[in-house]
């Protein structure tokens, strides 16, 4: 009996894959690239076009690589960077040097569907992506608005396709300015120091589709309004959207781009994700004897370990044991607190005490010894323990 629904499920999945095959050979590509190359429906050419029209000679670079990699941006105090990307993910440091960006007096709009929470949580901030429209059966005729403090009356824009649903909440010292038919913001504004910081949800309204769509273009000169009107250089991601978007993408059909380029693929392939889980729990019941319980081999990596140790200790060469434990100590905080540079730098242990919470009259005195040691020739056994307790005292502070 339950061979045959199994039989039954996998025919409805056939029959609902030829369907989607045979109703979309219509369709344009609607891959969400957001590509200021791209002209497709839901690239951002159009968006493109328009900011190098408002800053004719201000588009100085199209950043290729993470926000905390454009060290030519330190001294900059009046400049404006936008991103437009289906998701935005970014590291601590990435976080730290956007906000650190716009403390000094710049401005930074970021428009994507999915905000990395290391930038939200800094700016006490949540977001939520709603994923029901995908099991929609047609796209609908949905709108989304930006209201303005400063307008007496609601402008609304208009588009056939997905509503926009996307928005933040929890939000406790941003001002919100822009926000969808359910009421929900979607666009808000966050002061840090001299600068703004813009977070909107809702990168399909800069798309190339919304803004040719009837009077949508005004939607994003509204927007430009509250933006910097002659800002010192004004920089155009093209890095973070290359994260949510396969370059062979098109190219292979087994590809899980390929399945999204279609909303009805899209649809059958979460209902044969959803089959798949009635699968799994119908037929994990146990069919076999109970398999003995091996005895896993014995781990001699510590025996190994100590064994190591001990020939240095027998040659009496601390100055290699330093150097090991300095390499070992260089290394936890660089994948621990994306940490970088040369324990010489002057600032190097306030950096590491703001990165890590440990207080700087533990971190002080560590940086100090491991800089002297690393240029001392003969270490006695006094340093090397000195040295030890102070490493031992930062990892086991508790923040």
């Amino acid at each position: 009996m339950l061979n045959k629904v199994y039989h039954i499920f996998f025919l409805l999945l056939v029959m609902i894959c030829i369907q989607s095959c045979k109703s979309n050979k219509t369709l344009p590509d609607l891959r969400e690239t957001f590509s200021y190359q791209d002209v497709r429906p839901f690239g951002s050419s159009v968006a493109f076009a328009i900011f190098k029209n408002a800053y004719p000679d201000k588009i100085s670079e199209l950043t290729k690589k993470p926000f905390a990699e454009n060290y030519n941006w330190d001294h900059d105090t009046a400049s404006f960077y936008l991103n437009v990307s289906r998701n935005f993910y970014l590291a601590e440091r990435d976080a730290d040097a956007i906000l650190d960006f716009v403390y000094k007096g710049n401005t930074v709009f970021i428009s994507a569907a999915y905000i990395d929470t290391v930038l939200l949580t800094k700016i006490s901030c949540k977001q939520r992506n709603d994923l029901n429209y995908l099991f929609t059966q047609t796209p609908a005729y949905q709108a989304t608005a930006l209201h303005l403090e400063n307008h007496a009356e609601k402008d609304s824009f208009r588009y056939f396709y997905y509503p926009f649903t996307d928005y933040f909440y929890d939000i406790n010292s941003s001002r919100k300015i822009g926000y969808n038919d359910s009421g929900n913001t979607n666009l808000l504004e966050y002061v840090w120091g001299k600068g703004r910081l813009y977070l909107h949800s809702e990168p399909r309204a800069l798309s190339n589709y919304f803004l040719l769509s009837h009077n949508n273009y005004r939607y994003l000169q509204e927007i430009m309004q509250m933006l910097p009107a002659e800002p010192e250089n004004f920089y155009w991601d093209d890095y973070y959207w290359k994260n949510n978007h396969s370059k062979n993408a098109g190219k292979s059909f087994s590809t899980l781009t390929t399945l999204m380029k279609y909303p009805s693929f899209t649809r059958a392939f979460f209902i044969s994700l959803f089959l798949l889980l009635l699968y799994i729990l119908f037929n994990s019941k146990r069919r076999q004897r109970t398999v003995p319980v091996i005895k896993p081999v014995e781990n001699n990596s510590i025996a190994f370990t100590e064994a190591i140790a001990g020939l240095y200790l027998a040659k009496k060469d601390n100055k290699i044991i330093v150097e090991k434990i300095i390499n070992y100590f260089n290394e936890h905080v660089r994948t621990k607190y994306f940490l970088t540079g040369h324990f010489s730098e002057s600032t190097y242990a306030d950096t590491l005490s703001r990165k890590s919470g440990v207080p700087r009259e533990i971190t002080e005195p560590l940086i100090n010894t491991i800089e002297i040691l690393s240029a001392t020739d003969k270490v006695n056994d006094e340093q090397l323990l000195s040295l030890n307790g102070l490493i031992e005292k930062f990892l086991k502070y508790k923040v």
